[in-house]
């Protein structure tokens, strides 16, 4: 994922079907998980944050996968435990979509991460999963399972990213700017889509009209997979 197909697949958008209203996801069950798909191990915490940030100040309708607000990451699954009838059929040709469909941790000490009524499952809990389960998550205050309520929230608190339109598009570097606007209110979304710190020195950011950031405020700088939105 990077600045320039974001911006490529808006603009598409806005010209094959004009004024409608679109549907996105970057997840899905017949797709590996996009925490595995599109960035390095080392940067997948950083990674899920700002992926989450951006999908939600897209316009139109947003889907999250099932663990996805968790930043589930793909399973590997062995072929002896492969559920998919399609692998099944095809193996080697067509890989197992079974890595993005295991068990949902729901409580970190229960048994299968409390899926089902504690017996086995049909597909194995990934090894990193139960430490990201929604119980661990959900109390504590700074994980992407809370910061994506957050974002949530900020959807519905603001005309321009609810219902607004794309005032702007724009590639710099690795930086992402998206500005989105409705009846006079607009709303500047920055994303930092690279591994390394950018410089935003040229962005005349009010420090008190920033909305979100994902990390601590620093004047010229966006941190890597950084973001960094406020109102004008």
């Amino acid at each position: 994922m990077t600045p320039d197909l974001i911006c490529s697949s808006l603009a598409k958008w806005e010209e094959k079907a004009g004024t409608g209203w679109p549907t996105w996801a970057f997840e899905n069950h017949d797709a590996p998980r996009a925490v595995s798909r599109w960035t390095k191990p080392e940067n997948r915490t950083r990674f899920a944050r700002m992926k989450m940030a951006l999908i939600m100040m897209l316009r139109g309708n947003i889907i999250l996968y099932q663990g996805e607000e968790l930043g589930l990451t793909q399973v590997d699954i062995p072929f002896e435990q492969v559920q998919d009838p399609e692998a099944l059929r095809n193996w080697p040709l067509t890989l197992s979509r079974d890595g993005a469909r295991t068990p949902m941790p729901w409580e970190a000490d229960s048994p299968n991460a409390g899926f089902g009524h504690g017996g086995s499952t049909w597909l194995p809990l990934g090894e990193d999963h139960i430490a990201m389960a929604a119980d661990i998550q959900n109390a504590d205050a700074a994980s992407l399972l809370n910061l994506t309520r957050r974002l949530l929230a900020l959807r519905n608190q603001y005309p321009a990213l609810r219902v607004g339109g794309i005032v702007k598009c724009a590639v710099h570097g690795d930086l992402l700017e998206l500005v989105r606007g409705q009846d006079g209110e607009e709303i500047t979304c920055l994303f930092n889509m690279g591994d390394q710190p950018a410089d935003i020195s040229a962005f005349a950011v009010n420090g008190e009209s920033v909305i979100l950031a994902l990390d601590e405020r620093q004047t010229d700088i966006l941190d890597a997979f950084g973001a960094l939105i406020w109102k004008r």
